[in-house]
C-alpha cells in the first residue's frame, strides 16, 4: 500500500450517504478526512463517514463560507484538499498530487481540472468545459470567502496546475437539476439584492433568452446534443427565476405599510 500523504480532505455533508459510499474509498491516499455534517440531515451520512474512518464533526449549516472555515480550522495536516460529496479524484490526479508533493513545492496551492457530468454525460461545451479550480492548498495560507453559493478559497502565494481530473457528478437526476435550479436562483437573487440591484419585467423578457443564446450558441452548447439543449434551457430558466425572485423582493419592499387608520378593528 502506498504511503498516505500529509493531506486533510475537507468535506461538507448533510444527506450524501449514497455519494460518500463511492467517494470515501477513493480518498485513502490522504492522512485525514474531515467531514463536517449538518445534524439536520440524514444520520446515515455521518454513520457511513465514520465507518470509513473519517473524523465527523457536527455543526448546523449557516452558510458555505462559515461552514468551510470551521472545517478548515479542524484540519491538522499541512495540506488541505477540498472536495465535495459529488466529486471524485481519478487515479491520474492522485498520482499527480503525490508527485507534486514529493517535490516539496513552494507554491501555496494547486489548481485541479474539474470535469462536470450532466445526467450521465460529460459536458464539453455550454461554458461547462473542463475548468481549473483551486482545491489543494497549504492550510496555514488559505481562507474562504462568504459567498452564499460557489464560495471560493483564497491563498497567499503562488498557485500551480496539476494533471488528472476531478470528476464532478453534481446533476445525476432531473429532480436534482430542478432542485438546484431553484436554490441557485434564490441565492443569486439574494446576492443581487444585497448588492443594490433591482429587476423588472424587461429583465424577465431579455435576460433568459440571452443566457440561452450565449450558452447554446456562442459557447457551442449544441455540440453537446440533447444534453446541451436541456442544460442550456435549464440555465435560462434559472435566470428567469432569479430575476423573478428579485422583482418580487422589490415589489414586496415597495408595498406601503398600512397606517393605524387602515388596520382592521
Amino acid at each position: 500500500m502506498s504511503e498516505t500523504l500529509p493531506i486533510s480532505v475537507l468535506l461538507l455533508a448533510r444527506d450524501e450517504s449514497g455519494a460518500l459510499a463511492s467517494l470515501l474509498p477513493a480518498l485513502g491516499f490522504a492522512r485525514e478526512v474531515v467531514v463536517v455534517w449538518d445534524p439536520r440531515g440524514d444520520p446515515a451520512t455521518a454513520a457511513l463517514a465514520r465507518a470509513h474512518g473519517a473524523r465527523v464533526l457536527e455543526r448546523g449549516f449557516d452558510g458555505f463560507g462559515p461552514q468551510r472555515r470551521f472545517a478548515l480550522a479542524q484540519c491538522t495536516q499541512p495540506w488541505v484538499l477540498w472536495v465535495d460529496a459529488d466529486e471524485r479524484p481519478d487515479a491520474d490526479l492522485v498520482a499527480a498530487i503525490r508527485r507534486w508533493l514529493a517535490t516539496d513545492p513552494g507554491s501555496a496551492g494547486a489548481r485541479l481540472t474539474r470535469r462536470t457530468w450532466f445526467l450521465g454525460r460529460p459536458i464539453r461545451h455550454c461554458g461547462w468545459g473542463d475548468e481549473q479550480v483551486l482545491r489543494l492548498f497549504r492550510r496555514e495560507r488559505a481562507s474562504f470567502d462568504d459567498a452564499p453559493v460557489h464560495e471560493r478559497v483564497h491563498v497567499s502565494g503562488g498557485i500551480a496546475d496539476l494533471g488528472g481530473l476531478l470528476e464532478h457528478h453534481s446533476y445525476e437526476t432531473f429532480e436534482v437539476c430542478v432542485e438546484k435550479l431553484d436554490r441557485y436562483a434564490r441565492a443569486g437573487a439574494e446576492r443581487a439584492w444585497r448588492a443594490g440591484r433591482r429587476a423588472g419585467p424587461l429583465a424577465l423578457l431579455v435576460r433568459p433568452p440571452l443566457r440561452f443564446a450565449r450558452q447554446y450558441g456562442l459557447q457551442l452548447g449544441f455540440l453537446d446534443g440533447a444534453h446541451g439543449l436541456l442544460l442550456c434551457g435549464l440555465a435560462a430558466a434559472q435566470v428567469f427565476l432569479k430575476y423573478a425572485w428579485l422583482w418580487e423582493r422589490g415589489r414586496a419592499n415597495a408595498a406601503p405599510t398600512p397606517g393605524p387608520e387602515e388596520t382592521p378593528a
